[in-house]
């Protein structure tokens, strides 16, 4: 049985005896033939296949060696992104994931029995280089000799995560520190996404999943001129850092539950669903086992235990000492409703230059917005890029609002990680060439705008832009502007 999860950076290392025993646990699932269901290649084609892409790269003989049509209609391509399901789906995956290696760990002469997957502590706030990747994803050989399956890898990025020319942005805990519902009204942010079914690309990005999460795959992938494999989620479960990567990003969801002050979602849709298609995981065994998201949540047998829920993650201590799991707040109560004040009257070209578009809202609604905040909460504005569409595995576009004046200059609004860009833009997989949306928060921005020159919010001048030498184009279907009342 899985122990308590900690952090790589805190373990005995380089090369504790936690990250061995993965890095020989990783090699024997290696081993296994990519149809075994408990086979490195099986775990990682759940999250996500482009079975020519495999073939091309050596990463399986053929398709034939692949399970049958049918099982991979069941239970390959399930990654659940943009959509309410992100966080439990993953925390499902981890489990099964971890399950099916602790059982061969345990199995070993001399094999620990509670080992539990670490995780990548990035943003922590005792470790200066926690940004860094832990040297054991990069060392060619482990102690012995052998040949390091950890790092037998495509990665084209960074070693160190932080702002580059072709990423200026950075990884951050805005998630974990702003105030912020569960699930998203339409056109605005959650915490954990909007209202989805089953869709491994939903209709709306949640706040963890844009950051850190997207922006560490991209940034660890690499966008040009050939992404890694944490850049494409048909891909990105091939590697070993993605699963310390998604560890962490699901203990910063057990930080968030451990504040009182948040919300988790427990509507019967939620912690029910999706239907018809349910999420199934391979067992140790090699059987399939069906979950729920509400088996994920306190108390529920995914639910799982880290050492530490405050280093790193924006959230105040809450428990001293020992294993931590969460205590919140669980609610079915939905967001407060949202409303599309205007959009822009065409779809958007970002290639090597910059492109830029109006959006226009009625002047009441501008001046509504302006107007000195009352005793009750203060509405929210989100800026929303929706069906963001290139060819490229991944993207990154930098968000600009222009200030009104002969004098006024752009402001940064965002910038922003299009993890799986390609596959949620193809025509030939389940999201029928719709792909990526997103919200941001311009609150404290356009208020700025419509104080420094009254009436500019009637018309909101937006740029739209590829850092460093981008080779694809991105296509962006429309730029809207979102209001939220909160209360």
């Amino acid at each position: 049985m899985a122990g308590t999860r900690k952090d790589i950076a805190k373990l005995n290392g380089p090369w504790s005896d936690e990250m061995l025993w993965y890095a020989r646990a990783v090699r024997a699932l290696q081993g296994r033939a990519p149809a075994d269901r408990t086979s490195w290649w099986y775990l990682a084609a759940i999250h996500g296949i482009d079975i020519p892409g495999w073939v091309q790269q050596g990463i399986v003989p053929s398709a034939g060696t692949l399970p049958p049509q049918g099982e991979q209609d069941l239970i390959f391509n399930q990654c659940q992104h943009a959509g309410w399901f992100f966080l439990p789906w993953h925390r499902g995956y981890l489990a099964a994931f971890e399950a099916i290696l602790d059982a061969w760990i345990s199995a070993q002469p001399g094999g620990p029995q509670d080992w539990a997957l670490p995780y990548w502590n990035y943003l922590s706030d005792s470790n200066p280089n926690g940004r860094a990747i832990p040297p054991e994803f990069l060392d060619p050989t482990l102690p012995d000799g052998s040949a390091n399956p950890l790092s037998q890898v495509r990665r084209n990025g960074m070693h160190v995560l932080g702002p580059q020319p072709w990423f200026p942005g950075d990884i951050s805990l805005s998630a974990q520190t702003r105030s912020l519902p569960f699930t998203a009204a339409p056109g605005t942010e959650g915490y954990g996404g909007a209202i989805s079914g089953f869709a491994q690309q939903g209709s709306l990005t949640g706040a963890v999943e844009g950051d850190p999460h997207n922006r560490v795959h991209v940034m660890v992938g690499g966008v040009q001129p050939v992404p890694g494999w944490m850049s494409d989620p048909d891909f990105a479960a091939l590697d070993p850092i993605f699963w310390v990567h998604h560890c962490n990003i699901d203990r910063f969801w057990a930080a968030w539950m451990s504040d009182p002050a948040n919300q988790q979602e427990d509507s019967g849709a939620w912690s029910n669903g999706p239907f018809p298609r349910q999420f199934l995981m391979p067992n140790p065994a090699g059987g399939g086992n069906v979950f729920l998201p509400g088996e994920t949540l306190p108390g529920g047998a995914l639910a799982p235990a880290y050492d530490d829920l405050h280093d790193g993650t924006g959230i105040p201590q809450v428990v001293a000492g020992g294993p931590v799991t969460e205590g919140v707040m669980i609610t079915s109560k939905q967001a407060g409703g949202s409303a599309l004040l205007g959009s822009n009257s065409a779809p958007l070209t970002v290639a090597a230059g910059p492109a830029a578009t109006e959006i226009a809202i009625p002047a009441t609604a501008a001046t509504e917005f302006a107007a000195p905040p009352g005793l009750g909460p203060e509405p929210r504005l989100y800026l929303n890029l929706e069906g963001v569409r290139g060819a490229a595995a991944a993207g990154v576009l930098q968000v600009h609002l222009r200030l009104p004046g002969a004098d006024g200059g752009l402001r940064l609004v965002d910038t922003v990680a299009l993890f799986g860009l390609g596959k949620a833009s193809s025509t030939e997989g389940v999201h029928a060439g719709n792909g990526l949306s997103l919200a941001i928060d311009i609150t404290e921005l356009a208020r700025e705008v419509q104080s420094a020159a009254p009436g500019a919010l009637e018309r909101l001048s937006v740029e739209l832009s590829q850092p460093g030498a981008p080779e694809t184009e991105i296509t962006v279907e429309r730029v809207s502007l979102y209001r939220q009342d909160m209360g």
